[in-house]
């Protein structure tokens, strides 16, 4: 031993290799093993659908029809409306149809319960005050020229010219008196019905600085009638939304 080992006195195994045991040719060897089989989770049933109880009263839709008629009235433009003209009351029904007087809106009304049958052309109050409905109960809604009766559709231009000529200085004022060019070719008097240029003109000049006074005075003239040619151009519109301009829009309401 060196001199390093001596005097440590450090002892070194012999060095052997532990010796490891061969496997036997003749045993039987342990068999392969695959993954383990692996069970998907379980579907969760469905939620069932409650079936409804027998005894369980249905809702009643009542009250979910009338919320829906009160808001349509509400939204309505007949709730702006304080008058309007009968243009026909049927007894069977209690129905009377009529044209506002604002908006020459037409409408249908349900009369007092024993009223009397109202007149064509009778004036009657449909505003929101219900202390001063004298013959209306209800306002059961609006309705077009479409939906009309044809004995219905022939009075209305009467009732329509019975309002103007009523109010003959409004639309005197409003629109006789002060109607211009609306272009280089065009004058706001030939959207009346039957009246051209050349007629337009006339009437200007009939009209001169002064301007009408009454209808009769514009009839007498310009040998036309004033009433019938202005219902005329409103029921038109009343029948034709697109049509332009408006003297609906333009003339409406009636200014005291």
């Amino acid at each position: 031993m060196t001199g390093a080992r001596r005097d440590r006195n450090i002892k070194i195994g012999s060095g052997k290799k532990k010796s490891t045991s061969s496997t036997d040719s003749t045993g039987w060897s342990r068999p392969a093993e695959g993954r383990r089989e692996i069970t998907p989770p379980k579907k969760a049933a469905p939620p069932q659908k409650s079936s409804p109880r027998r005894n369980e009263p249905r809702r009643n839709n009542t009250n979910r029809q009338d919320n829906r008629s009160n808001r349509n009235q509400q939204n309505s433009p007949l709730m702006d409306e304080q008058w309007a003209r009968i243009i026909d009351h049927d007894l069977a029904t209690n129905v009377a149809v009529a044209v506002t007087e604002s908006k020459l809106l037409l409408c249908r009304l349900q009369p007092k319960a024993g009223h009397e049958q109202l007149l064509t052309t009778a004036r009657v109050y449909i505003g929101t005050d219900i202390s001063k409905r004298e013959h209306i109960e209800n306002v059961l809604g609006m309705t077009n020229i479409g939906r009309l009766a044809n004995h219905i559709k022939a009075d209305l231009p009467l009732v329509i010219q019975i309002f103007i000529e009523e109010n003959e200085k409004h639309f005197i004022s409003a629109f006789f008196n002060v109607a211009g060019n609306m272009s280089l070719k065009q004058h706001a008097f030939e959207l009346l019905s039957g009246v051209g240029n050349k007629k337009a003109m006339q009437m200007v000049e009939a009209r001169g600085s002064s301007g009408f006074e009454s209808f009769q005075a514009l009839n007498e003239a310009c040998n036309i009638d004033a009433g019938e040619l202005l219902a005329k151009r409103f029921l038109s519109e009343l029948d034709d939304r697109n049509i332009q301009p408006r003297l609906l829009d333009l003339l409406l309401p009636v200014k005291a």
